[in-house]
């Protein structure tokens, strides 16, 4: 029988009687993304960070796809529950990942969390789709980086995530754009998540695409809660890690399973 398609990941293991946390990079990117919340959770959960760019997938992908290898990942490793946290596009991810496979949640940790996308959003992703095969994938990715990341306190950032995406290369950066249409159905998911999962959504006060969207729609989630970081742009987890680090942990310790 052949092996269930799945990402590659890397594992940090702390022992048995200790809880998982999956990290879930955002497109584009990679584990690297997560170095300083790896640095900083390994000493108290086992986690599990996806690399799902690294080993290119040869078919089309569709979101929910791409949740099942992320259940095949959780199973090639016997995780049977995790906590899990996502970045930016991998929140949306996270958000379906938990419709579909609610009795894998412990609960949801949504950095930069996307919602829903917006006009102006929907408008720069239709600008991706559009002009993908005609410019050159990573003047595109730069443009929309600094878009969404435009202040000199975002530059680190910006920097990152743009050296991460040049290992991306163009056929994979198109299968990964042709995913966000596929996101639109969003706000059902809300009303489809378990109620009693909980949801935690850290954003910088900076984000200007994505934050009041967040703040807007999160509140139809009974169990979620919003955490604010201030004179920080989108990319919160990298900018002001300590910062989020410190919030993810207090909301991890006060998770009742």
């Amino acid at each position: 029988m052949a092996e269930e398609k799945r990402f590659d990941a890397e594992v940090y293991y702390t022992g048995d009687s200790v809880e998982w946390i999956t990290f879930i990079h955002g497109f584009g990117g990679s584990a690297r993304t997560w170095k300083k919340q790896i640095e900083f959770f390994s000493k108290h959960y086992n986690l599990l960070v996806l690399e799902m760019h690294k080993n290119k997938i040869n078919e089309e992908l569709n979101l929910d796809n791409v949740c099942i290898f992320i259940n095949n990942t959780l199973d090639h490793y016997k995780i049977k529950t995790s906590h899990f946290v996502g970045f930016s596009f991998s929140s949306l991810i996270c958000l379906r990942f938990a419709v579909l496979y609610p009795e894998k949640i412990n609960s949801l940790i949504m950095g930069g969390g996307i919602i829903k996308f917006n006009i102006r959003t929907r408008f720069l992703l239709f600008l991706a789709i559009k002009f993908k095969k005609i410019i050159n994938y990573m003047i595109l990715y730069k443009f929309f980086a600094y878009i969404i990341m435009p202040k000199q306190n975002h530059k680190r950032s910006r920097a990152i995530f743009v050296n991460e995406a040049k290992k991306l290369g163009y056929d994979e950066f198109c299968k990964w754009v042709d995913l966000v249409p596929q996101t639109k159905k969003s706000l059902t998911w809300l009303d489809e998540l378990n109620k009693d999962i909980q949801v935690l959504y850290v954003s910088g006060n900076e984000d200007h695409l994505f934050l009041k969207d967040t703040l807007r729609h999160s509140k139809k989630i009974s169990n979620s809660q919003v955490e604010i970081i201030e004179h920080c742009g989108h990319v919160c987890s990298i900018e002001q890690y300590d910062k989020f680090n410190n919030i993810v942990f207090r909301y991890l310790n006060s998770v009742v399973l």
